[in-house]
């Protein structure tokens, strides 16, 4: 990731929701939706109280309620992002000392600088946002991301599950 790590910001105490955005049927797109489908796949045979692994797909203010309802300290986006990089380039964006507005993510209703914008003012949290960079964004029912996005994929889902003692060890 951008620092290669959340230590800044998270820790095993911490509350946090992670926010998966994407199109399953839109290639690379896809890759928010992916990784928090692992990550809840992960936690699902383990108490993971302090987590919530939310798939907010191609409309993710259709889960502010029940973002709002679990009241994170943090709240994680997981979007493919639009960064000028190579395919599969991993940024970290602290939404408090970086705008996202410079940012293209890529397909759903809402702008995310809106729905980061309305949670602050409804959950006294953090938001940060994982972006990773596409490289086919084109129809695929099948959901498979290119090789370069799945190995980005396996990096954020290894990063996020390091400070997740619940599951640190499962994502093998």
């Amino acid at each position: 990731m951008h620092d290669g790590t959340f230590i800044n910001y998270f820790s095993p105490d911490t509350k946090a929701a992670f926010v998966g955005i994407g199109s399953e049927l839109r290639g690379d797109d896809a890759v928010g939706v992916v990784i928090v489908k692992r990550l809840a796949e992960l936690a699902k045979s383990v108490e993971c109280p302090r987590f919530l692994f939310i798939n907010g797909g191609s409309a993710p203010e259709n889960v502010l309620g029940e973002i709002r309802a679990f009241q994170p300290e943090i709240i994680v986006f997981i979007d493919a992002a639009i960064l000028g990089c190579e395919p599969g380039t991993v940024r970290l964006i602290d939404t408090s000392r970086e705008k996202i507005s410079g940012v293209s993510f890529c397909t759903h209703s809402l702008p995310l600088t809106i729905i980061a914008d309305y949670i602050r003012q409804t959950v006294p949290c953090e938001i940060l946002v994982i972006g990773i960079e596409p490289g086919d964004m084109g129809f695929r029912p099948d959901c498979v991301l290119t090789a370069p996005v799945a190995q980005a994929a396996e990096t954020v889902i290894n990063n996020i599950a390091a400070y997740i003692p619940q599951i640190r060890n499962r994502t093998a």
